[in-house]
């Protein structure tokens, strides 16, 4: 019979096979099971999820929600199988943690982080990787993941498209304005970047060990960025990485209302670019921008005001 480790790799492995991105569940899951296996147990009642997701006892009760609702998809799956388990009910523990408010970006903010980096780092090639994934997010939108697991082989120069890699669901071609792929060649050819001799087809963008970056190491030289570059919280919204694509995607719908194009057709090639599944998780995006919100009432009430035929 099959151990619940096992289970849990058979689950996560057809799921990724689906182009689903999983880490999170995966963590927590196998968090769970070694929790389970340290008890003796090759089973749980709902009791022991609970017990297992308010650990620690001193952490968010947002946090316990996450833990609960990754046990509660396992155990959906365990049932489903002919496991002997018991699913937890939706709902007994607060849900995960709230979605943190996008900070949208202006253009002097944009060009202040960017004229932040060569003077927070001294070293050359730090500075032209951070100017370049800033700029990179800032013009296509993608997810500071995908920009970190581009390769050099991703990048169509002829054609001006990025591949980006599946994080979430499928891959997806990305068109790029040719001052874009001019910047990311330019730092490809960089003399910094060959001098730590990065693998033919490897990461784009690399340290000085000429490996690939992880994401956190990304975030702290932002949040670095951001202090040097006079960025300071608005009222919940707190400069993130992530906001480059809330801020994509707000200018985007912002030209479509504030130029008279057509903001639902502009909504739905949003979803695509962005390699959402469906517009109601690109709409989430939009209705998080105050701005945005402001643009569309007034275009509401223009059409409200229109006498009609």
């Amino acid at each position: 019979m099959s151990t619940l480790h096992e289970h849990l790799e058979q689950y996560i492995s057809m799921r990724r096979a689906l182009g689903y991105d999983l880490d999170k569940l995966e963590h927590l899951a196998g968090q769970f099971c070694t929790w389970l296996a340290a008890a003796g147990k090759e089973t749980f009642t709902t009791a022991d999820a609970v017990d297992w997701a308010r650990l620690p006892a001193d952490a968010d009760p947002r946090w316990w929600g996450m833990r609960l609702a990754a046990a509660r998809t396992f155990a959906k799956y365990l049932a489903a199988v002919g496991v002997d388990v018991q699913v937890p009910p939706a709902g007994i523990l607060p849900a995960g943690p709230r979605r943190a408010a996008p900070f949208i970006y202006s253009q002097a903010d944009l060009d202040a982080l960017l004229d932040a980096c060569a003077q927070v780092f001294t070293r050359p090639l730090l500075a032209a990787t951070m100017r370049t994934t800033i700029g990179l997010l800032a013009a296509t939108g993608i997810r500071p993941g995908e920009a970190l697991r581009l390769t050099t082989g991703d990048l169509d120069t002829a054609a001006g498209v990025l591949l980006i890699r599946a994080s979430k669901r499928k891959d997806r071609l990305v068109p790029v304005h040719p001052s874009t792929m001019a910047a990311l060649i330019a730092y490809r050819d960089l003399p910094a970047r060959a001098t730590t001799h990065p693998a033919t087809g490897g990461p784009l963008l690399v340290s000085s060990r000429g490996a690939g970056y992880q994401r956190a190491t990304i975030e702290a030289h932002f949040a670095r960025l951001a202090v040097a570059a006079g960025l300071r919280p608005r009222g919940s919204a707190t400069p993130r990485l992530h906001s480059l694509r809330h801020t994509f995607a707000t200018a985007h719908m912002a030209a479509a209302y504030a130029d008279g194009g057509d903001p639902q057709r502009t909504l739905t090639l949003l979803a695509t670019w962005l390699g959402h599944t469906s517009t109601a998780h690109t709409y989430w995006y939009l209705s998080a921008a105050p701005e945005l919100m402001a643009l569309a009432a007034t275009r509401l009430q223009q059409m409200q005001e229109e006498p009609r035929p």
